[in-house]
């Protein structure tokens, strides 16, 4: 007992969580940053870790492609629209108005860093919040 005496004992703090608004923030940016990097290059692609079972029954961890969609649509006259999502929802950004005209494909990965300018300022947390089920905790499917 004397070397536990010597020893500076405290109270194990509780672990500081993120405030929520941050954590929504964060989640669109890298979707957003996703779309930069579809938009400036069509054959982008997203690795993530998997784990696949081998013929020998052990399982590896490795790299796998992850699918990113494309938030933008073209029209028949070449005029290109982009919504932007939170999840599979798309955010309000007005009333009744989801998406954003951009014009040519050539001034897309443009609107994107503007909408990445945006959500870094917070201008589209309320509209993230609003896309929540209310009493819902970001992250947890309602069951």
């Amino acid at each position: 007992m004397n070397a536990l005496k010597a020893l500076n004992l405290v109270a194990m703090p509780k672990l500081n969580k993120q405030d929520p608004k941050q954590q929504r923030r964060r989640k669109l940016l890298t979707q957003l940053d996703q779309q930069r990097g579809l938009a400036l290059d069509p054959n982008y692609v997203v690795a993530r870790q998997k784990w696949v079972k081998q013929e020998n029954g052990d399982k590896q961890l490795v790299n796998a492609p992850k699918r990113v969609k494309r938030w933008w649509r073209e029209d028949a006259d070449g005029n290109c629209f982009f919504v932007v999502r939170y999840g599979s929802k798309p955010l309000a950004l007005a009333a009744g108005k989801e998406a954003i005209a951009v014009g040519g494909k050539d001034k897309l990965v443009g609107v994107i860093d503007a909408v990445i300018a945006a959500a870094k300022a917070g201008e589209l947390d309320d509209m993230i919040s609003a896309t929540q089920k209310a009493g819902q905790k970001p992250g947890k499917k309602a069951g």
